[in-house]
């Protein structure tokens, strides 16, 4: 009977811990979100509420991810990328998702949108 109720307390203290995962979003996924964001700005879908939060998520992301990409670009000699004042989000997320579709061996999303800024807008020397 002890043995059980000690399993009983380590189960529940076990349940009960908080847990820290790393979150990370796959390549793939967001690019299936930044489609969607596509069409709902261009007015091919419906801005029904499932649309307008891929929507949301794509754009947060790809706006996020560009600015730690100009902030990375500043502080580390070895990642270089010199995107255009007047780059739009709009064409951040097509060149995200041609990138995703052409090199689906990047899994994840904050890997693939990183390379994509350092081809598409590798700095001139």
């Amino acid at each position: 009977m002890r043995l059980v109720r000690l399993l009983l307390f380590v189960a529940t203290i076990i349940t009960l811990t908080p847990r820290s995962f790393a979150e990370t979003r796959s390549a793939s996924d967001m690019a299936k979100e930044c489609r969607v964001a596509l069409d709902l700005l261009q007015g091919r879908v419906e801005k029904s509420f499932e649309n307008t939060l891929f929507a949301g998520e794509c754009i947060g992301y790809v706006q996020g991810a560009g600015d730690v990409s100009l902030a990375m670009a500043d502080n580390v000699k070895w990642f270089k990328v010199c995107v255009p004042d007047n780059a739009s989000t709009m064409s951040l997320i097509q060149k995200f998702i041609a990138f995703v579709d052409k090199n689906p061996k990047y899994t994840l999303a904050s890997t693939a949108f990183q390379l994509m800024l350092a081809e598409e807008f590798a700095c001139k020397k």
